[in-house]
């Protein structure tokens, strides 16, 4: 029998499954009332004593009982109360009805089936319905279970996720230890500095300064000898990992050792990239931290793995030629460094003409061996220090685009260029550099000396000559280090005073005054 046989609601006292079950009334037969009640007589008709059977058969009145919750008031009853009406009713009970309960069981006035909230509570009176949702809950010793199951499987995916973390990071760490190993690290540096005052060297010490040297030596993958074709320093920012770059132009008239005065890439082709850095160091009173030299093929090949770079060919690169060749000055460069690399082995001394000539001006995706041309090429491009800035635009260009790269492009320029590179920086300086490539950020470039003039000094050859040195290094340190009003040592003075005495210039002799590339 379904709960709607068992009770009727449009009658209010329903109809008793049981025949036997006689209703409980008190004062003379009529229906027992509820004190204070607000409700309709058809509601008050219930039968308020019902059994626990009669409860268990009638219990799906959820949406009524909500209804009712919200419309009934709560009207306080002394426990005492309660206690003095049950035992009238216990009293009536003797008169002719079966005793069922030394205690009544409360129901609510609109749900016979629904025990009160007053049972749980312990007020007499009117009794606030519950819904049999509420019924239903668990209970708090369940809730505190389910908590405690729900923290520990957090607690294990946390961990699972750490360790993951910690796998992978041991696998980039081992990925990148093996790679760096094909790296030249032997060579040793022994740095020497001028008398720096206290206040810059704490100054340099926020800084990571590394020389990049490109080596002209007509060779594949040997970096021990040869001029510098290419010399940059590198400024690293350790808090913001902003990176300025300076190109000194190679023919700057400079000291490469004690006592002797030249064009400035002598050093590394006579004592190495240990002399090289020492002599930034005493012309520019910095603190050379590293270096890392690289050569033709290795430039060409990581712009090649990189799926070349677009430059732009101006009408003047076509039409000038090399005044000592004439013939055109980047075809000349070109063909140069394709023959040394043997570029194309399937063609006659391994270069191809086609990709030395270009008929217009315009904009071309270059190829390795055509970018390493372009940045040999200093006709055209007003001379050294134009040939310089184009330089530091391709390996800004390289930067950004290896920063953007995939992991199996970025590992075949490991696999082909680290075992055709030389440094004295350590496995772990370059694992912390490699893991952090994608937050450096080139924010300025220039070029020095900034203050310069060029021509041609005698036996000394063509020269780039700073204008002075002195105030070029003062301007330097405020570039490169944001280092206000520095005062040169006596050394980088007296250097500044010889390199003005062979070539007769002062401050004033300046026709160039170079500032930092517009793109930065």
């Amino acid at each position: 029998m379904s709960n709607f046989e068992d009770y009727d609601l449009t009658r209010g006292a329903g109809t008793r499954s049981r025949a036997n079950r006689t209703p409980n009334r008190v004062n003379n037969g009529a229906p027992r009332r509820r004190p204070d009640s607000q409700y309709s007589q058809g509601q008050m008709n219930y039968d308020y004593d019902m059994s626990l059977d009669d409860e268990m058969d009638m219990y799906n009145y959820d949406l009524q009982g909500e209804a009712m919750d919200q419309r009934m008031p709560r009207q306080g009853v002394s426990r005492q109360g309660a206690a003095r009406s049950a035992g009238a009713r216990t009293g009536a009970a003797r008169q002719g009805q079966p005793r069922r309960s030394s205690q009544p069981v409360r129901h609510s006035a609109s749900h016979p089936g629904t025990r009160s909230s007053s049972s749980r509570s312990g007020r007499g009176g009117s009794s606030r319905p519950s819904s049999a949702g509420a019924s239903r809950r668990p209970s708090s010793s369940k809730k505190g279970n389910t908590s405690r199951k729900n923290k520990k499987k957090k607690t294990r995916r946390t961990v699972i996720v750490v360790e993951v973390v910690i796998l992978l990071v041991l696998a980039l760490v081992f990925f990148l230890w093996n790679k760096i190993s094909k790296i030249d690290t032997g060579i040793t540096y022994e740095k020497e500095t001028n008398d720096l005052d206290e206040a810059t060297v704490e100054l340099l010490s926020n800084y990571t300064t590394i020389a990049l040297f490109g080596v002209d030596n007509r060779s594949t993958g040997n970096t021990d000898s040869g001029n510098s074709d290419t010399i940059m320093i590198a400024a690293i920012n350790n808090d913001t990992k902003e990176v300025k770059l300076v190109s000194v132009q190679r023919d700057t008239y400079l000291k490469v050792e004690d006592d002797k005065y030249r064009k400035c890439n002598y050093a590394y082709g006579h004592s190495g990239p240990d002399g090289a850095c020492n002599m930034l160091n005493a012309n520019l009173d910095i603190s050379v931290d590293g270096f890392v030299a690289v050569d033709f093929w290795t430039l060409a090949t990581i712009v090649d793995d990189l799926g070349g770079l677009e430059l732009e060919i101006t009408q003047k690169m076509i039409n000038t030629d090399n005044p000592d060749t004439h013939q055109n000055a980047l075809a000349g460069y070109i063909a140069e460094v394709e023959n040394v690399l043997n570029y194309h082995p399937d063609q006659e001394d391994g270069w191809k003409k086609s990709d030395c000539y270009f008929d217009s001006p315009g904009t071309y995706k270059l190829n390795g061996a055509q970018v390493v041309g372009y940045c040999r090429n200093r006709y055209a491009v007003d001379n050294d220090y134009g040939r310089a800035a184009n330089q530091r635009m391709v390996v800004n260009m390289i930067v950004e685009k290896a920063k953007k790269a995939d992991l199996v492009t970025l590992n075949k320029i490991t696999d082909h260029v680290f075992e055709k590179m030389s440094t004295n920086l350590s496995k772990t300086q370059l694992i912390s550099m490699a893991t952090a490539v994608k937050d450096y950020e080139i924010v300025g470039s220039s070029g020095f000396p900034f203050d310069l003039t060029t021509g041609t000094y005698g036996s000394k050859g063509s020269l780039v000559v700073p204008c002075t040195l002195s105030t070029n290094v003062v301007k330097l340190h405020e570039y490169l280090y944001d280092q206000q009003d520095y005062t040169v040592t006596e050394s980088v003075q007296a250097i500044s005073d010889k390199v003005s005495s062979d070539t007769g210039t002062s401050e004033g002799s300046a026709t160039v005054n170079q500032t930092p590339d517009s793109s930065q």
